[in-house]
């Protein structure tokens, strides 16, 4: 079986790289805004903001980092031909987080705050490094036009309290009067012999 693999592998023309499964990392510190330097590589030392961020291959799409030269033809794009310049992603190893205070690349430690909120802690200084939030991807401002159909609940409807809880009080008078009753019954089934 091995021996099977060993010459599938070599008449291929393809790298054996391409059939091992990419194993993805589970916490990420670098996310969609962040200002990020470049470590290694052929643009090390440039900075730029993160565009994207591909978790499932560890890369980063930063703007102005890892340009390539891409041929448009004619069949592609009638409007004309030519040679456009795109932009790469870069393995998520090749950057790092600036710190906000000394402007230099730096490692990431996770944090809580008082409150209990979890922040990215600088190495270098020690200072907190801001999460850009998108305000469009907020909830307010997803449903900021949404108008409540024919099925929806109005909140007032849903805050309103119907259930008003049991009477224990009822239920334990029904229940001595039925124990009554029932001990009344076991007296008349007496016989007296």
């Amino acid at each position: 079986m091995l021996k099977a693999l060993s010459t599938f592998y070599l008449n291929r023309q393809t790298p054996i790289a391409q059939f091992a499964k990419q194993i993805t990392f589970e916490k990420w510190n670098v996310i969609k805004g962040d200002k990020v330097v470049i470590v290694s590589g052929k643009d090390q030392g440039k900075t730029g903001t993160v565009l994207r961020v591909y978790r499932l291959s560890n890369e980063v799409l930063v703007q102005g980092i890892n340009q390539k030269f891409k041929r448009k033809s004619l069949l592609d794009d009638p409007s004309g031909s030519g040679i456009q310049q795109i932009t790469r992603p870069i393995h998520l190893s090749k950057v790092a987080l600036i710190d906000p205070e000394k402007g230099k690349p730096t490692k990431v430690q996770r944090g809580f705050l008082e409150d209990g909120t979890p922040v990215r802690v600088s190495k270098l200084s020690g200072s907190i490094i801001p999460k850009i939030v998108d305000p469009a991807k907020s909830p307010a401002h997803r449903h900021k036009n949404k108008v409540d159909g024919i099925k929806d609940t109005s909140p007032a409807l849903a805050l309103q309290i119907t259930y008003k809880g049991e009477d224990f009080s009822a239920i334990k008078a029904e229940f001595e009067q039925f124990i009554a009753e029932k001990e009344r019954k076991e007296q008349l089934l007496w016989f007296d012999k």
